[in-house]
């Protein structure tokens, strides 16, 4: 399955360098990513790689920053409220924009499909190059 980012763009946009163990968790969230972007954006839209590829390491960085998907932690006395809920999700600034295409337009503007079916009997390709004949 085709990504929208790779580990070395997740590891340039971090500034780290990850070991094997967290290489394969990395690949893997974004083969996820790839996913939960196709399945989210309207039909007919194709997200403008450089947008994918940021909103894919974002997404990334929260998952593993996170993987828990905690809001608050307490242990003991000691207590911290993460910003943001982990795993994978995108929220709507992303979402909307991965929905733009680049001409400006969401997917479900209105457009139109010619239809045709030439193997109906009777077919004329153009009704302009025959001539009614009464013969």
């Amino acid at each position: 399955m085709a990504t929208y980012a790779t580990v070395a763009d997740y590891e340039a946009r971090a500034a780290v360098t990850l070991a094997e163990p967290q290489v394969s968790q990395v690949e893997a969230l974004l083969e996820d990513i790839a996913a939960l972007i196709r399945t989210s954006v309207p039909a007919g839209v194709l997200p403008d790689e450089g947008v994918a590829r940021a909103v894919s390491v974002a997404v990334a960085r929260r998952a593993m920053a996170n993987p828990g998907g905690y809001r608050q932690r307490t242990v003991g006395q000691y207590s911290e409220t993460l910003g943001e809920a982990g795993g994978l999700y995108l929220t709507e600034a992303e979402l909307a924009a991965l929905s733009t295409n680049p001409n400006g337009s969401s997917g479900d503007a209105a457009y139109t499909v010619g239809l045709r079916d030439e193997g109906l009997p009777g077919w004329i390709p153009d009704p302009a190059d025959h001539y009614w004949r009464p013969w």
